[in-house]
């Protein structure tokens, strides 16, 4: 018999649950309230990974074989169990069955019967007058879209061999997906059908769906790493006793060998003396933040002139680009989520805290110049939580954050009585009950670009309270917008990725949809090159994928993984970075060292080796 669950275990698993699968910001919240983290010491040895999917999944396998018992004591039943309402197809009724055998998924927590009842010899070939053969094909048909010009063959890089095809697959995912797609009748006679995904008539005939590159600009190859490539290399403090897995890692904008990563404290290296023996000739200066602390994000100026830091506790400390330390800015009072420097006065820097404030800094004082909260709706106690904020100009930021709150500040209001300011504006569009994590400016287009739990994008006018354009065709919660100019035109682009494993590359101007990446797995972070040229983007089973932007081709594809479709419990896909030339790109593995692609290389050799 076991014993009954109590409160703190049961705070433990969802804090465990949330901790595990990624969501950073989530897991701030809920251990701010219920302190789950001190727990771990407790239970830590005992519960699994996964423990409360496990435990929910059992029980609603125990609810399905409940059910699945009749009065007379009989076992059985053709109707699959759901506890979330009945199926969609309407059921005949059935008399009660004889005893028989039952089988369970161990999986959904359904329950499959075996020896359902036959069905009537009639039925067997037809239904309301069609062929079920026809239907069944018709079907398959919507299940898995057809593939066009041939598939995908990717090009495998190892010790052996840097030109190694491998069968046409994606991190042991055939290219044709099995996603089943939807009908038209779900959503709207008008609307296309694209990848699975619904998008309503507005989006661009132009859309491609993909599978790592556009169907209709189909790849004939790519570049397929893994953590033992060639071309990949793993650096670590110099210091072997220090912790090397690394939680944040950005590249300097000005110089392409200057790249900063978070471990137990910020630790900026120099590969200027190349990759290809890791660790030797890569110099390393460690930037102490606080002891006892962890790093929770980092940012450089766009001038390069700046590093800014920032710990769990909310200490934000500003650094030179030769690692000297020039401020300590303390006025946070909670986990740092976001830093954002101005682009044009690179002084000027915006934090986010987990709590309740957005900060405007002067970075070469040390002062703070304005301290912006979200406002509260029908008079709540609790202070809505930011979650970003971006700069409009120089004296405008948006913030986002809870209630679909989308909220303007204007930085040129005097203030008497200290450095509080209260919301000028409040944009509404966004649904009311769910939270606003992203905002992005794009100031050649005096347009910003909101998106959060309800898995619409929002274009808006700093002057106008509503929406001027929404993009539709996410189908989960929008983890992240990133904007870019492309390579060899001024439009701009605007990249954006879901919970429902996909990226979309969106022409801002025209208000379409250029592609859909597919990524099999929700998506964390999304990185364009400076120029613009090429975009990548991070899932959470860590796979890394780049694609050109202008075209959605997949070039290249790494597989972060520890082992053959083995993920650690700690393992996330934490962050993405481009040096300034966009031939090499950092990533940060929360668990790992930080690895360096070298994909100008690799690329310029397969192309050298595998002339089209």
């Amino acid at each position: 018999m076991s014993a009954p669950l109590t409160s703190e275990q049961v705070n433990y698993l969802v804090w465990r649950y949330l901790q595990e699968s990624g969501f950073e910001k989530s897991t701030f919240s809920f251990q701010d309230d219920c302190r789950a983290q001190h727990l771990e010491g407790k239970f830590k040895n005992w519960v699994k990974p996964g423990a409360l999917i496990n435990i929910i999944q059992k029980g609603l396998q125990y609810l399905a074989l409940e059910a699945s018992i009749y009065e007379n004591g009989a076992i059985g039943t053709t109707k699959v169990f759901s506890y979330f309402g009945p199926a969609n197809v309407p059921e005949e009724p059935t008399a009660v069955p004889p005893p028989a055998d039952v089988s369970m998924e161990d999986a959904g927590g359904d329950v499959e019967m075996s020896n359902p009842p036959a069905l009537p010899a009639q039925q067997h070939e037809e239904s309301n007058g069609v062929s079920i053969e026809v239907e069944a094909q018709k079907a398959e048909l919507l299940r898995e879209p057809p593939q066009t010009n041939g598939t995908v063959t990717p090009v495998k890089r190892s010790h052996h061999d840097l030109a190694t095809t491998v069968a046409p697959e994606l991190n042991g995912i055939h290219s044709q997906r099995t996603k089943r797609a939807k009908t038209a009748a779900a959503v709207g006679e008008d609307a296309m059908i694209i990848d699975g995904i619904g998008l309503p008539d507005t989006t661009s005939e132009e859309v491609r769906a993909t599978i790592g590159s556009s169907i209709g600009v189909q790849a004939d190859e790519y570049i397929q790493l893994d953590r033992e490539s060639t071309g990949v290399y793993h650096i670590s403090p110099s210091e072997a006793s220090l912790d090397s897995a690394a939680r944040n890692c950005k590249f300097s904008p000005t110089d392409k060998d200057s790249l900063a990563v978070s471990l137990e404290t910020c630790h900026l290296f120099n590969v200027s003396d190349g990759l290809s023996t890791p660790n030797q000739n890569i110099q390393d200066l460690a930037l102490f933040q606080q002891f006892g602390e962890e790093m929770s994000t980092i940012a450089w100026s766009d001038s390069g002139e700046h590093l800014a830091t920032a710990s769990w506790d909310g200490l934000i400390k500003i650094w030179d680009d030769k690692g000297r330390l020039r401020q300590s800015l303390k006025m946070h009072r909670a986990p740092i989520l976001c830093l954002k420097f101005h682009p044009t006065k690179h002084n000027l820097l915006l934090s986010v805290d987990g709590h309740s404030k957005v900060n405007v800094w002067d970075v070469t004082t040390g002062k703070l110049k304005k301290q912006c909260e979200l406002s509260t709706e029908n008079g709540a106690s609790e202070k809505n939580t930011p979650h970003d904020a971006d700069w409009i100009d120089d004296n405008t930021i948006v913030a986002v954050g809870g209630n679909g709150a989308v909220e303007k500040f204007d930085l040129s209001v005097p203030l008497e009585n200290g450095p509080h300011l209260d919301p000028a504006v409040r944009y509404e569009g966004h649904d009311a009950h769910k939270r606003v994590s992203s905002v992005v400016c794009s100031g050649g287009h005096d347009i910003f670009a909101t998106g959060g739990e309800d898995g619409k994008i929002m274009l808006w006018k700093p002057s106008q309270f509503k929406p001027v354009g929404i993009l539709e065709g996410h189908q989960g919660e929008i983890s992240s917008l990133q904007l870019s100019h492309g390579s060899t035109s001024p439009e701009s682009f605007l990249a954006s990725s879901s919970a429902d494993g996909s990226v979309r590359i969106w022409d801002i101007e025209n208000r379409i949809c250029l592609h859909v990446l597919n990524m099999q797995s929700p998506v964390d972070v999304l990185c364009f090159t400076k120029d613009g040229k090429y975009l990548a983007a991070g899932a959470q089973n860590l796979v890394v994928m780049a694609w050109l932007t202008e075209t959605g081709r997949l070039v290249g594809m790494y597989d972060a993984k520890p082992g053959e479709d083995v993920l650690s419990k700690q393992s996330t896909m934490e962050d993405l970075s481009w040096d300034k030339d966009g031939g090499r790109l950092a990533v940060a593995v929360r668990d790992q060292k930080c690895a360096i692609i070298d994909w100008k290389t690799l690329i310029n050799d397969a192309a050298t080796k595998n002339p089209r």
